[in-house]
């Protein structure tokens, strides 16, 4: 008989951040697989409706311990899947919880979240190690950092690689006339460096502008930077004024798929110069479209990226030492090709097929050593 498993993701599928495209991607790759009889997002039309996020919050917690559990019961589901780390404190049915911890940004740099939801994200993640039947990470990093952090075994615990969108490796290489039409409605006139993701304090994207910065002199660069304001932006967006870097970094805000494929295509160099992260699924994207990497020196992008990548230094603040490598990149054709290569390459771990394949094979240890 096959598993019945139920995906749970908070808000994020809404708010079209990383952990929602990882959802819906794991929804539509479970489907595919025979041993799951079936596999279904919980929807909450009338949670998401509420303006208020506090009042959204606060009635969530109440659903996950109320609704949720009575359609657990009805439906007899083998497996919860909670995409986004808060889990019930209560537990009415017979449904394994299984538990996805992307990072532990709130205990290494809480400074870059919101200090409201320091303590919130702390308690949700720490009561969720504590309840889950299975705590799913995505890279070996984080696995390492629970372990430590709440002294527990590793038999508890997965690492499951994330993957990227099916369109990435599917979308030809962008056309001459179609790059021509990208360029003129971002005002890109030159080569370019990329960055996508949140605009927010944890991506150190003010080191990767100072850097960017003092390539000016030396190179006719454009810094082009996709994705939503997030948490410390105002910070970028008064250096960006006091420098006169207005015409010469692009803010393209929430870009379509379509068109955050394009970008990859055009860019020269892309650059993730990231505090922390759990994973990092631009870099994979970036791979796929065979666009040459320089990061931080973290312990997950250095998992994530392997020797696809020229990485910086050892301090994450450092521009200059990131400039320097950048210009090393630009100026080397073949070390660009090098690292295309091997992006490439290494890219190939990160199908959604393995990926949906780990994920069926931790279900299933789940429910039998329970049994």
């Amino acid at each position: 008989m096959g598993i019945k498993i139920v995906l749970e993701d908070g808000f994020s599928i809404q708010k079209g951040a990383g952990i929602g495209q990882h959802t819906l991607n794991l929804f539509h790759q479970l489907r595919e697989f025979p041993e799951v009889d079936n596999v279904q997002l919980m929807e909450k039309p009338f949670l998401c409706r509420i303006p208020s996020a506090s009042l959204r919050r606060a009635l969530y917690i109440a659903w996950l311990n109320s609704g949720l559990q009575m359609v657990l019961r009805r439906k007899r589901v083998d497996i919860i899947h909670f995409t986004n780390y808060l889990i019930p404190v209560l537990r009415l049915s017979k449904a394994k919880y299984v538990v996805t911890i992307h990072d532990l940004t709130a205990w290494r740099f809480p400074e870059t979240l919101p200090r409201a939801y320091v303590s919130y994200i702390k308690w949700a993640i720490s009561h969720a190690v504590k309840t889950a039947d299975l705590i799913c990470t995505v890279s070996d990093a984080v696995k390492r950092e629970i372990i430590e952090l709440f002294d527990i075994g590793s038999e508890r615990i997965y690492t499951i690689y994330n993957g990227v969108a099916q369109a990435l490796w599917e979308t030809p290489k962008i056309r001459s006339d179609e790059a021509v039409a990208i360029k003129e409605k971002f005002g890109i006139e030159s080569d370019f460096l990329l960055f996508v993701g949140t605009l927010e304090e944890r991506k150190n994207v003010i080191t990767l502008v100072k850097a960017f910065d003092d390539l000016r002199s030396c190179k006719r660069l454009q810094l082009v930077l996709v994705g939503r304001p997030g948490y410390g932006f105002p910070k970028l967006s008064k250096y960006l004024d006091e420098h006169h870097l207005k015409d010469e970094v692009i803010l393209t805000g929430y870009v379509s798929e379509e068109d955050k494929i394009a970008l990859y295509d055009l860019a020269t160099i892309f650059v993730y110069p990231s505090l922390y992260e759990g994973f990092g699924i631009p870099l994979v994207e970036a791979m796929v479209r065979k666009v040459p990497i320089v990061a931080s020196r973290i312990p997950s992008t250095e998992e994530v990226a392997g020797d696809a990548a020229i990485y910086y230094g050892n301090d994450a603040f450092d521009h200059e030492a990131l400039a320097e490598q950048i210009l090393k990149v630009l100026e080397n054709g073949t070390l660009r090709q090098e690292l295309m290569e091997k992006g490439l390459k290494r890219a190939k771990e990160f199908s959604w097929k393995k990926v949906g394949q780990r994920y069926v094979h931790a279900y299933r240890e789940v429910l039998e050593r329970v049994t």
